[in-house]
């Protein structure tokens, strides 16, 4: 399809095809297909290209153009034009996303086999922080009320959902109680509020789109063990009544979030799925609530120790190391898992895995340094930035400094730009600044 699209459009050309009286036969119209071939081509551009692709299928001819429907207005409600291989660049270490050198652009990097750049005019990162970016969207926070935005970035769709100061009071009121003494209950809830707002904002959030069209964003509130989730258009935002441990590996999937934690000696991998109707009595509108954690699988601990989600041509990888010894990575499939199997995975051909608080999948075809078949992540035991090859079960420095203790040497390679996409406390300098005024 890519190539047909790339092709010139002639009207009226022919082939001749040498037969006997050298007749000339019209070679196709491609330009003017049926409406509904072009829809249903269309749907499977976005289904196997996505979104990128489905601009470039539009910009082929003005009636391919009119032919198919505009993602602009569609950016949110239509799950298949989310920008799910999209990244957000960071610029560099102590330069948010919002800089004003970046006069307010922010740069994306495609992180499929093509490798792209586009530099897109954002002007909301002006007075807006980013606190995370699901299936490639953009979750804002406003700076001058703490609302909460999600934002297309290629199309300009916007959704707005409550504010990060509503969730911190309500935070406050769920895990605290009151007492006889209004003074000592002024200040606990002037200290918890902002306790809550500054943690509140470790998120890892995603993005779920019912049929009826409604947006609705599940935080997983990382330092606090609970999720919260709202449509949008919504007042406040609802807190799950149930509280977990371990909410720091967090992955967002589909819509849904997986996460893994451990206890003796098992490692578990359970699934948060999207808010539910419940209806609470005979003519009232359902109202959503959010069932607990359900675990999906479970194996021991010495079968893979410590491990990260991470997505890989949409299956859920397993990558951790081999016991506290850190000496290997070892990497299972979840659906493996889900059928009681452990077979670690050897080869994930043309791919390299960044393992961290944030888990990406990048082609190895633009990490020509690293090769494929590799892993990216802070060695555990010996606290620096490693790559580990599969194939060979060999470590070896990712690139120059030690990063968690200072910027790496510049220019920055590309490693480290998304390494630090990974890892927040690279991008956070604009928060903390917005904390202290």
């Amino acid at each position: 399809m890519s190539r047909m699209a790339a092709g010139a459009l002639r009207q009226g050309a022919s082939l001749n095809h040498g037969r006997g009286g050298g007749e000339d036969e019209a070679a196709p119209d491609w330009a003017a297909l049926h409406v509904d071939l072009m829809q249903l081509i269309a749907a499977r551009v976005l289904a196997t290209g996505g979104f990128l692709d489905y601009l470039r299928f539009r910009a082929v001819c003005l009636h391919w153009r009119a032919s198919t429907a505009s993602p602009r207005g569609r950016g949110l409600l239509d799950p298949r034009l989310h920008p799910r291989r999209w990244m957000l660049f960071p610029e560099g270490f102590g330069r948010f996303p919002g800089h004003r050198l970046d006069g307010g652009h922010a740069r994306f990097f495609d992180l499929s086999a093509a490798g792209a750049f586009v530099r897109v005019p954002i002007p909301e990162l002006k007075n807006h922080c980013v606190l995370d970016s699901p299936d490639g969207l953009l979750l804002l926070q406003r700076d001058r009320d703490t609302d909460v935005r999600l934002l297309h970035p290629f199309t300009g769709d916007v959704a707005e959902f409550p504010a990060l100061d509503c969730l911190a009071h309500q935070l406050h009121n769920l895990e605290n109680e009151l007492t006889v003494d209004p003074w000592y209950n002024i200040n606990n809830w002037l200290y918890n509020t902002a306790r809550f707002l500054h943690q509140g904002r470790k998120v890892c959030a995603a993005v779920n789109v019912t049929a009826m069209g409604a947006v609705t964003v599940m935080l997983a509130l990382e330092r606090i063990g609970r999720v919260a989730f709202a449509s949008a258009g919504d007042d406040e935002w609802t807190i799950s009544s149930w509280k977990v441990t371990q909410l720091d590996r967090v992955l967002s999937y589909q819509g849904k979030l997986y996460m893994v934690n451990w206890e003796d000696g098992l490692t578990h991998v359970s699934l948060i799925d999207p808010p539910v109707p419940r209806w609470e009595g005979e003519g009232l509108m359902p109202a959503l609530t959010l069932p607990p954690p359900r675990k999906v699988a479970t194996c021991s601990s010495e079968e893979i120790y410590l491990p990260y989600l991470v997505e890989l041509d949409s299956e859920i990888m397993l990558v951790g190391y081999n016991d506290g010894s850190f000496s290997r990575i070892v990497v299972l499939k979840l659906a493996d898992l889900v059928l009681g199997s452990t077979v670690p995975v050897i080869n994930i051909r043309d791919h390299v895995l960044f393992a961290g608080a944030r888990s990406l999948c990048v082609s190895s075809s633009w990490l020509p340094s690293i090769g494929d078949n590799s892993i990216i992540c802070f060695h555990a035991g010996e606290n620096y930035l490693a790559q580990y090859h599969l194939s060979t079960g060999s470590w070896l420095p990712a690139g120059d400094g030690h990063l968690m203790l200072s910027p790496p040497p510049r220019p920055c390679s590309l490693i480290h730009h998304i390494f630090a996409c990974c890892n927040r406390q690279f991008c956070e300098q604009r928060i903390d600044v917005l904390l202290q005024n």
